[in-house]
């Protein structure tokens, strides 16, 4: 199978994922508390949800293409054009390529570079990791007064950045605050707009 068509599979699959998960006219009951959401009350638009998973998927395929060492070990997450690197990379060099490598996709308005250099990295602070982000995000879908489908998080070190929109100045405070109340987070950082902005 070839790249090119490696990269239009990957593209449907994004596709076929979003328009099967979020273009459903009615509330989907998601986690535990079932929490209903509807996405013509997201402060992202349709469109900007396609635009941003082929932002995203497009880096991805370019990372792997171009640098596979960028590729296993960056996360990408997208909000209107607003790609947020995280993870860990050996050296000042490859921080700056994959920050090069993102600016050449069509789309990216702004590129935040949060990669952190690291020479020693281990599972059991990749599974903890993975575990506050589970938790943080958990904390988000349930909080009635939060629309999850606008965030993005990813923990780096017991780091959380936080890309994504708010309807209000109070909910972005909200996603704060509920992300620092996750044991082990040591440091939240947001990327998060306000709709009205």
């Amino acid at each position: 199978m070839t790249f090119n068509k490696l990269s239009i599979i990957s593209i449907l699959s994004v596709l076929i994922f979003i328009l099967t998960n979020c273009s459903i006219p009615y509330p989907l009951a998601t986690g535990v508390a079932a929490k209903a959401v509807v996405v013509s009350k997201s402060d992202q638009s349709f469109g900007d949800y396609v635009d941003d998973a082929l932002i995203k998927t497009i880096l991805k395929n370019s990372y792997f293409d171009q640098n596979e060492q960028i590729f296993f070990n960056v996360d990408v997450e997208v909000s209107q054009g607003r790609v947020l690197l995280t993870g860990t990379v050996k050296n000042i060099d490859l921080r700056i390529e994959a920050t090069r490598i993102a600016w050449g996709v069509n789309g990216v308005e702004t590129v935040i570079n949060e990669i952190q250099i690291s020479e020693s990295d281990s599972i059991l602070n990749f599974a903890d990791d993975l575990v506050i982000s589970t938790k943080v995000m958990a904390k988000i879908m349930l909080d009635e007064d939060v629309n999850s489908l606008n965030y993005n998080i990813e923990t780096v070190n017991k780091i959380v950045y936080i890309i994504g929109i708010s309807g209000t100045s109070d909910e972005k405070q909200k996603v704060i605050d509920l992300s620092k109340e996750v044991f082990g987070v040591e440091e939240v950082v947001d990327y998060i707009t306000i709709n009205s902005e």
